[in-house]
């Protein structure tokens, strides 16, 4: 068992610091470049900047080349950190771009959604660019697991950045 979550672990986890990294950049130009949807709404809102969107690509794929330098696959492990990486942070925008439509305001509670979004599109990215990574996609147990795992995590680790100071709110 120690072992199955140690292998899903290792394989995620560039997206969950990419996704985790964003909160700490203190960015200033929005991600939306402040355009409206034709709702009216911004596209993804305030919360969403270039600078955060950059540092926590940065950082999943910095992360990614550590376990592969570590693992001895330091340029399959580094492309695919990249592509989990950039898909979670396209996932959590796709999730704030959702969250305006149904007019949820940024850092109230989207159970699932804030979940899962980042999680299943850096998911997503991996199965597209399949052909160019020499990983394989995790079954459908470790899928399911990760899924799991990451709304058990999600939660602890919000709360944790709310004690910290780096979020508003504890979700």
């Amino acid at each position: 068992m120690l072992r199955f979550l140690v292998a899903i672990l290792w394989y995620i986890l560039p997206a969950y610091i990419a996704n985790a990294s964003a909160v700490l950049a203190k960015g200033r130009t929005p991600l939306d470049q402040n355009i409206r949807f034709v709702d009216g709404r911004r596209l993804l809102g305030k919360g969403k900047t270039v600078k955060g969107f950059v540092l926590a690509v940065l950082a999943g794929t910095l992360a990614g080349a550590a376990l592969g330098y570590a693992e001895g696959a330091l340029v399959a492990r580094t492309l695919l950190a990249f592509v989990l990486s950039f898909g979670a942070m396209a996932g959590d925008s796709a999730g704030s771009f959702i969250k305006r439509r149904f007019d949820i305001r940024p850092g109230e509670a989207a159970p699932l959604l804030d979940q899962w979004d980042f999680v299943l599109s850096a998911m997503l990215f991996h199965w597209a660019f399949l052909p160019w990574i020499a990983i394989p996609l995790p079954t459908v147990l470790e899928a399911l697991a990760i899924l799991v795992l990451t709304a058990l995590l999600h939660v602890c680790t919000n709360i944790a950045a709310y004690h910290m100071g780096l979020k508003k709110v504890p979700w």
